[in-house]
């Protein structure tokens, strides 16, 4: 007799982006010409260091139980690249936690923090399982639209409006260009992910360095843009040791630790050369301003160039859902997008196109097929 699952789970919904890459994967197979510009992840694969690190871990033995803070060597290593990036001291004895990946950290600071009936402010378009992950805690996503007119930028007074007595937490991307609620006793759950992917003189500012932020904020950072390990599983969160200690209870309970040799390899990826890293950023700009002039020649499709990250979200007026386009898209060019649905219902009439995650031949080709279908409908 089948079972029915606890009702929270019930509401949650798939994340559009891993159906994007499901459908991607499932096209390949059957042998189709696949362009995929769904998932985030780069097509890169790890730089050659960071595998070498790793595999000379296993081979020194690595590969048993570790603490569930992360290892010492790590977490120092972090909090190194912390000081010389991000501008930002941290104790690395109390102000890291490594964890597997990280949304899985991002899921420990939520439910950590929020309760049934909790409020948390997202701020939309949003990264697809934010709002999902304060459903599986019970609380409730409440979504703070910005205004592509305005660039998506946010400010103070438009995040007073949606703060109520049941307010906890707000949820953020930077980059997103955000501005902190100082004034507001609420926590900040801030995702760095994207923080070395900035273009023209724009600079990455951590939003924890900001006047009065640094006790409420909790902020996310992965090796999986940046070092291309998305199937490593690495990531961590940082802040202030009272803030982390409910999290490393999660922790302990679940996922345990991270795998030291993976934890190793991290060490290399954040000690070791960074070279790639400007060629990717380099990559992705000329992308960007490339595949956005092809899309602003398709009549009725707005595509604003972003000012971070590695993506475009145009905004196209055909009379159908991103959902449908998306699956247009597929079905007439055999190019994986996601609906831009998925990101909040803000989202809805745009999609995304992830600009790393096939190489740059085929990124290009995949946006002219995009426009050829936008410009027969």
């Amino acid at each position: 007799m089948a079972r029915p699952p606890a009702a929270r789970i019930q509401r949650v919904q798939p994340p559009a982006t891993l159906a994007a890459g499901e459908k991607a994967r499932q096209l390949a197979r059957q042998g189709h010409d696949v362009i995929d510009l769904g998932q985030s992840s780069p097509h890169h694969v790890t730089p050659r260091h960071i595998i070498d690190a790793g595999i000379r871990a296993l081979n020194e033995g690595l590969t048993n139980i570790s603490s569930s803070r992360g290892l010492p060597e790590l977490r120092r290593a972090m909090a190194g690249k912390l000081t010389v990036h991000n501008d930002r001291k941290v104790d690395p004895d109390g102000d890291i936690l490594v964890t597997p990946g990280s949304k899985m950290g991002l899921y420990d600071a939520i439910n950590a923090y929020i309760e049934r009936g909790d409020e948390v402010l997202v701020i939309e378009p949003t990264w697809v399982s934010f709002s999902q992950q304060v459903e599986m805690a019970e609380g409730i996503p409440v979504a703070v639209p910005l205004s592509e007119e305005e660039e998506y930028y946010i400010d103070y007074e438009q995040l007073k409006e949606y703060v109520t007595p049941q307010t906890r937490m707000i949820v953020i991307n930077n980059p997103n260009n955000p501005t902190g609620p100082v004034e507001e006793d609420l926590l900040v759950l801030c995702d760095e992910t994207y923080e070395y992917f900035l273009y023209d003189s724009n600079q990455h500012l951590t939003i924890a360095n900001l006047d009065g932020m640094a006790e409420r904020t909790l902020t996310s950072y992965t090796f999986t843009k940046a070092y291309s390990m998305s199937g490593w599983r690495l990531g961590c969160i940082v802040a202030q040791s009272a803030l982390l200690e409910p999290l490393l209870k999660i922790q302990e309970q679940t996922a345990s630790f991270v795998s030291p040799f993976v934890q190793m390899a991290g060490v290399a990826a954040l000690q070791g050369p960074q070279d790639h890293l400007v060629q990717w950023r380099e990559d992705c700009n000329e992308l960007r301003i490339r595949c956005a002039d092809r899309l602003y020649q398709v009549p009725g499709v707005h595509c604003p160039l972003p000012e971070g990250a590695t993506f475009l979200f145009p905004r196209f007026s055909a009379d159908m859902t991103s959902a449908e386009l998306a699956e247009l898209l597929v079905e007439r060019e055999g190019v994986v997008v996601t609906p831009g649905a998925g990101f909040g219902e803000s989202g809805e009439g745009h999609f995304r196109i992830a600009l790393m995650r096939s190489p740059a031949d085929r990124v290009l080709e995949g946006v002219e097929r995009i426009a050829r279908v936008l410009e027969s409908l």
